[in-house]
């Protein structure tokens, strides 16, 4: 390249969406062998479940890290695409789900936990533009409790809407756990529960908040499938809680129309890792475990 630096083959540590079980081994010796101290961590274009497990073994390596992010130009489906499956109640319309289809549920050992074990499940689920992923979960992990969690794009607003809309007739069928606000005449009910897509700190504080919550008497299970950004915030709440359990709902595979082109980028730098999720427990004794004076 212009910067005179070349990639080979061997450069090029293959991560297998279906069978991750070996990838955070495999990643910790090449950081070990190259005498890693500091990661840059491009996750534009990975899974959610492999954010979780490169900032797992960053932490574990006491690395400091530096997340890059490129938001794509556009999003599929499309505004009219939306709104023309909604009018016609096409809810499962291929053009909305933007999924080839769905693979089922990965777990990986590292993020799994047996705490609780016994005890009802409380199920804390991202909500994505396929109501499929989730019910899957459902399928697989028979949850007491579901606690849906929608996005607000900074940009995309109706997709909040939309997600909203997709995942409506699940919510129904838990409503004790997901109030949603009164609907605008004609409109969707919005979720109160809800983050933003970008802003990952929006995603630790409601983690954090349903933990204390329901932790004392539940097995608090997390399935990070909706965007990357609250999949960092959903690896820092597990970095402060092991008990947590993470299940993956997996795509097959993404519609050419999923997304294209180069957005707006985004930097974050966590600084040394280690130390930035002590600073975050720190603050959350503060917040749950001191007692007033």
């Amino acid at each position: 390249s212009g910067s005179g630096i070349r990639i080979t083959d061997e450069d090029i540590l293959k991560y297998h969406r279906f069978e991750p079980g070996d990838f955070e081994m495999r990643l910790r010796l090449r950081l070990l062998a190259l005498n890693a101290r500091r990661a840059i961590v491009d996750i534009s274009t990975m899974s959610k479940l492999e954010i979780m497990l490169v900032l797992n073994v960053c932490h574990a390596l006491d690395l400091c890290v530096c997340i890059l992010y490129s938001e794509a130009e556009k999003y599929g489906p499309s505004e009219e695409e939306y709104r023309s499956a909604k009018e016609k109640n096409e809810i499962h319309r291929p053009t909305l789900q933007v999924y080839t289809g769905v693979h089922g549920v990965v777990r990986v050992d590292s993020l799994a936990s047996v705490a609780m074990q016994g005890q009802p499940t409380a199920a804390l689920v991202f909500m994505s533009f396929n109501d499929v992923l989730t019910q899957i979960l459902l399928n697989t992990v028979y949850p007491s409790r579901l606690f849906l969690i929608n996005g607000c794009p900074p940009v995309h607003s109706w997709r909040e809407a939309a997600t909203a809309w997709i995942h409506d007739q699940v919510r129904h069928e838990w409503e004790e756990d997901n109030p949603v606000q009164p609907p605008v005449a004609g409109g969707v009910p919005m979720p109160k529960c809800k983050v933003s897509t970008l802003d990952y700190r929006e995603t630790v504080l409601l983690l954090l908040q349903l933990y204390w919550r329901l932790s004392a008497n539940h097995r608090v299970l997390l399935a990070p499938a909706g965007s990357k950004m609250q999949a960092v915030g959903s690896y820092l709440v597990k970095a402060l809680h092991p008990d947590i359990h993470i299940e993956y709902p997996s795509p097959e595979g993404f519609l050419s129309y999923y997304s294209s082109g180069l957005g707006p980028r985004w930097l974050l730098d966590l600084g040394n890792l280690s130390k930035r999720i002590s600073e975050i427990s720190s603050a959350e004794r503060r917040e749950y475990l001191e007692i007033p004076t």
